[in-house]
């Protein structure tokens, strides 16, 4: 299909970037090859989702591909049903032809997902080109490659991507079928539509691309999604264009495909709405429906849960996405003649699409447990046009601008506090999110945030692509706004303004100086106040002025450069939308999915295995699936356990180097068990994944990797802030000290500052009772109060065993009233009203007196 020119507002077409726009079907199709096919094999297969998924196309490739050599002894090798997919067929077929053709393999199940996802990208891309311009379709491709939701079910055996791409499909053969003619030039880079053989010709073609979404849409998720979505997405389409006037100039052939596409989806969504509410969660799925419903409806507000799981599995975009929707309902002035009525359909299209996909899963929410968003390629391709209109002359939104950067700032922080937002890109039941991993979780979503709220907000921030002059013009031009901006200041209230700033000038270098005095004098009054108060009155009588003089020219020098950049390159200013969308998606999609996922994967755990093991060891597995080592294991028998004890046994019974794999729920015991047989930790050779791990009998001149060797020591520090006190005849204290937060051992503290408090015992029995910690720092009628669980919850005090050195780390910050001085540290256990009994050492009321903490 031959892209579209975009019409300037004389009716003359033109291109004002082609070197951007001419690469758009390469660029964008390159990119998004790179992004969904790059890293299927990086990451394992995550279980129980993945797994369960990847069986089920095991299976079903045994029966409909008689990939006989798939069957796997233990384990079921039936058909699957419905009921047991529960969803549509295509996607485990799919994923069932991989597994036939290039044997069983995280990547090769992955595969023909990928290549859906990808036939979802080259939809969007060649239906706004022929509806918009290439530009259009550059940004919708790229802002679809690069959002999460799509990019990670095309690279997991979840089956929705399938879905997704299917939408993508028939929504595009549909509107193109209404909305596309054949073309051809006049002279002078000028196009004209044309009707006859070439148009039908055309719409014939968008129609088969059409037929093909609605019917893998049907085999996927039945009639609610997979048909009456993108039927009525075209349909209402032409029912708005026909209410509104706006059909002019269209043939009754595409009026009878507009009213076609209408009915087809109202019996669609008549059907599976009976269907929905005429099945038993208990009966057999029906294909028509392929929704497994609940038995137990949702509590949420069915709009609410469908708009939380958008804002956190688009993100960024989610960000992005409120605005341009806005911008879309502005008319595309700068058109005119055909490719405005070409494009305002394609507007009406998208809306409505994007309406009817969220009345559906709203529609659906109640009764169904988790069911990913499918209308990705909508919302994608209403960003892509909002960016090209913007291009082609629309006016720039200071408050589009700063509401992206706000609406950024708000979803970054709900993710980092609450790091299972992330797995709305999956929708699965009860994810568990890696510990281990927030803190790079919490760099890398920063990262991708500022990147592409940055640069959106500085490129819709005004209109203009000036080429740069010459420096020292730049320079001046800034020194006489300097002054200017200096006299209207001057001129504000009369001049109270500027001597207002001066009195509160004057009255930080008063307190500057003040603080500087009493602390080298020893003033009584001084030294009281907190350490932070003071080295922060040191320095806020330079460091605001200097902050107010250097702030606008930092922004003006941001501005500027950008404006350079676009002039040198003669790009327009949606191209900073693409960089953020550039930059944000190679953050989350080369940096931040991969290392999640591999959290949640045994693939490196095997890779581990499979580099450090020898000819003969054997292999276990502890709560990790035996299902799993068909993916990664091709050697001789794995033994299975559920029991951690019986797991044990096997892994320390006899000479030989034996291997466990286990999940780290179950280390704790294991390593309990370990420290009663041996003394010692147990012996963790992979440690890489939070959530699987590689145990051995035998180090074999490898690290320890045990992630509990922090917590449970051979031996205490030298030095300590010594304590003789135990609890009962079980517990012994040996002292305590304080870390700041890079690790070194300090004997003060600042307020509002984070330091870790580790307490250390030595245990004479085994513990009875399920106690929790608390701190106690006391003194100048303050305290600080920190209950905690014992080691954060991660080694139960009834897993400790005779003379194991335990360490309770805490993390503690104290309140800014905490005046320099010395104060009490009490410490000890409780359970409800109950303290664990001291027997001996300082004490009161069963709390032990560990000596003073000095706050500065």
């Amino acid at each position: 299909m031959e892209a579209a020119h975009e019409s300037a507002p004389d009716g003359t077409t033109r291109e004002r970037a082609p070197s951007l726009a001419a690469w758009s079907r390469p660029f964008a199709l390159a990119f998004a090859a790179l992004v969904l096919f790059s890293t299927l094999g990086k990451s394992g297969i995550w279980d129980p989702y993945e797994l369960d998924a990847a069986d089920l196309s095991r299976r079903v490739a045994i029966h409909a591909f008689h990939a006989d050599e798939l069957a796997l002894p233990d384990a079921v090798n039936g058909m699957p049903t419905l009921s047991d997919l529960r969803m549509g067929e295509l996607p485990f077929t799919s994923m069932a032809l991989g597994f036939k053709l290039f044997g069983l393999a995280d990547w090769s199940g992955r595969l023909p997902l990928a290549i859906w996802a990808f036939l979802g990208v080259v939809a969007l891309h060649e239906l706004l080109a022929r509806l918009s311009g290439r530009r259009a379709a550059l940004y919708g491709a790229v802002a679809l490659a690069t959002t999460p939701l799509y990019f990670m079910q095309a690279r997991t055996m979840l089956g929705d991507i399938v879905t997704m791409s299917a939408l993508a499909l028939a929504f595009a053969g549909l509107v193109g079928a209404l909305f596309d003619h054949a073309r051809e030039g006049r002279g002078g880079g000028d196009v004209e539509e044309v009707e006859g053989a070439r148009t039908w010709l055309v719409k014939g073609a968008w129609l088969v691309v059409g037929a093909l979404g609605l019917v893998a849409g049907y085999m996927s998720r039945g009639l609610l999604i997979g048909v009456a979505v993108p039927a009525l997405a075209a349909g209402l389409a032409w029912l708005v264009l026909v209410l509104g006037g706006l059909s002019e100039g269209r043939s009754r052939a595409e009026h009878a495909l507009g009213a076609l596409s209408l009915l087809l989806g109202l019996v669609a969504l008549g059907l599976g709405v009976k269907l929905l509410f005429g099945t038993s969660p208990d009966a057999p799925l029906p294909r028509a429906l392929a929704v497994a419903l609940t038995k137990k409806s949702s509590v949420d507000a069915t709009f609410d849960r469908t708009i939380r799981h958008l804002g956190h599995a688009l993100f960024p975009w989610s960000a992005f996405l409120p605005f341009a929707i806005g911008r879309l309902f502005r008319a595309p002035v700068e058109l005119d003649g055909p490719s405005r009525r070409r494009e305002v359909g394609l507007r009406v299209a998208l809306l409505v699409g994007a309406a009817v996909a969220y009345a559906a899963y709203a529609l659906l929410a109640p009764h169904v447990v988790f069911l990913p968003w499918s209308g990705v390629a909508l919302l994608a391709g209403v960003a892509g046009l909002a960016v090209a209109d913007f291009d082609r002359g629309a006016p720039p939104s200071r408050a589009l601008a700063l509401g992206v950067a706000l609406l950024a700032f708000v979803l970054y922080r709900d993710m980092v506090l609450d790091p299972a937002r992330f797995f709305s890109v999956f929708e699965v039941a009860k994810p568990s999110f890696p510990k281990s991993f927030e803190a790079t979780s919490k760099t890398l979503v920063r990262l991708s945030a500022m990147a592409f709220a940055g640069l959106v907000a500085i490129a819709w921030f005004e209109g203009r692509t000036d080429k740069p002059g010459a420096f020292s013009r730049w320079i001046d031009g800034l020194v006489d706004d300097y002054r200017r901006v200096g006299k209207e200041l001057a001129a504000v209230w009369n001049g109270n303004l500027v001597f207002g700033a001066v009195v509160v000038e004057a009255a930080l270098v008063g307190l500057g100086a003040m603080l500087f005095l009493g602390t080298r004098l020893g003033w009584a009054s001084v030294l009281k106040l907190p350490r932070n108060f003071i080295d922060a009155g040191l320095n806020l009588w330079w460091a605001v002025p200097l902050v107010i003089a250097l702030a606008p020219i930092s922004l003006v020098a941001l501005r500027d450069g950008f404006r350079a950049a676009l002039g040198l390159t003669k790009l327009p200013r949606g191209a900073g939308v693409l960089l953020a969308a550039l930059a944000a998606g190679a953050v989350l999609s080369f940096g931040y999915y991969p290392a999640l996922a591999a959290q949640l994967s045994p693939k490196e755990v095997f890779d581990a295995y499979a580099r450090l093991q020898k000819p003969g060891e054997p292999l276990g597995l502890l709560g990790v699936r035996a299902r799993s080592i068909a993916y990664y294991h091709q050697g001789g028998e794995v033994a299975q356990f559920n029991d951690p004890a019986e797991a044990f046994a096997w892994l320390t019974e006899g000479k030989d180097r034996r291997w466990l794999i286990v999940r780290a729920d179950e280390l704790p015991r294991l390593n309990s068990l370990h420290r009663k047989h041996a003394g010692t930790n147990l012996f963790v050779l992979d440690a890489r994944s939070s959530q699987i791990l590689l145990v051995s009998s035998d180090l074999g001149g490898q690290r320890n990797e045990n992630p509990l060797g922090a917590m449970v020591l051979d031996e205490p520090p030298p030095e300590l802030h010594k304590v003789d006190a135990a609890f009962e005849d079980q517990l012994e204290v040996l002292g305590w000290e304080v870390r700041d937060g890079a690790g070194r051992v300090v004997d003060s503290v600042v307020p509002q500052r984070k330091y870790h408090m580790r307490f250390y015992y030595r245990v004479a029995s085994p513990i009875l009772g399920n106690w929790k910690a608390f701190l106690h720092i006391d003194g100048f009628q303050r305290r600080y109060n920190g209950d905690h669980a014992v080691l954060d919850g991660k080694y139960a005090m009834n897993l400790w065993q005779p003379n194991d050195i335990v360490v309770d780390d805490y993390v503690f910050e104290l309140e800014p009233n905490f005046t320099p001085g010395d104060y009490t540290i009490y410490f000890g256990f409780f359970s409800g009203d109950t303290r664990f009994r001291v027997v001996r050492g300082p004490n009161h009321e069963n709390r032990v007196i560990g000596g003073a903490l000095r706050v500065r």
